[in-house]
């Protein structure tokens, strides 16, 4: 990848004041995720964040079906953002029918398909060696996105860390509001429910969020929904089930 210049981060930056002045608020890491689409050609983004301590968990999608494959990615336990979290590299998947993606992520691909996903890019947010998340583009054209659009989008991480730390510093909430309340609420009863699941089967929490997983999967349901079955005491796994 062509590394950035000084013209690429200034042509980000005029993008995300540009895109802030519309609605006159302050730049925010909501924009940077935005606009790193925006560069990228795609059609829909998603942003995962590592939380002080915990996993890497979704906290933000720009549209319907961005929402639905950032979550899940965490219900099948495979996809750009788990793959970008583990190996710190930028992740280009140029044609989602192909054998690559089939090999890469087996239950996700088919998914992302069926919704209209032809290509997609998972740009890491990471300063250093510390992984603080990605931002997954989803396009819905195959191919490559311009080597320029991928060096912006590497820029639009650069200004997401510096975004969420400026917050911090002087108190803003932004990085707070940006946090959907869907992807979080969700998120808490699927680490309430796993705990429940180690509790009725003797086993770690790792392998009760799999069980949980392999459920949802197994039934065609959102591991959301199953967690809420287990939570409100619908449903309990019985050892040897």
């Amino acid at each position: 990848m062509r590394p950035t210049r000084p013209d690429h981060t200034a042509l980000v930056w005029a993008k995300l004041r540009s895109l802030a002045s519309e609605t006159g608020s302050a730049v925010t890491v909501e924009h940077a995720c935005i606009v790193c689409g925006e560069v990228l050609e795609a059609a829909g983004v998603g942003l995962t964040l590592v939380a002080k301590g915990g996993p890497a968990e979704p906290v933000f999608a720009t549209d319907e079906r961005s929402r639905e494959l950032e979550d899940l990615q965490f219900t099948l336990g495979e996809g750009p953002a788990l793959e970008v979290m583990d190996g710190g590299m930028l992740v280009v998947v140029t044609d989602m029918t192909g054998s690559e993606a089939s090999l890469r992520w087996p239950m996700f691909a088919p998914e992302a398909i069926d919704r209209g996903v032809k290509s997609i890019v998972a740009v890491p947010i990471q300063a250093g060696a510390i992984k603080m998340g990605v931002v997954d583009c989803y396009r819905e054209l195959a191919g490559f996105p311009s080597v320029d659009g991928q060096a912006e989008a590497l820029v639009c991480a650069e200004a997401a860390i510096t975004l969420a730390v400026a917050d911090v510093d002087v108190g803003r909430p932004g990085l707070a509001e940006l946090i959907d309340l869907e992807f979080t609420q969700h998120r808490a009863q699927i680490h309430q429910a796993a705990g429940m699941v180690s509790v009725q089967l003797d086993i770690g929490l790792v392998d009760a969020l799999a069980r949980l997983r392999a459920h949802a999967f197994a039934h065609g349901r959102k591991l959301s929904e199953v967690a809420e079955d287990v939570v409100m005491r619908r449903f309990a796994f019985r050892p040897g089930s």
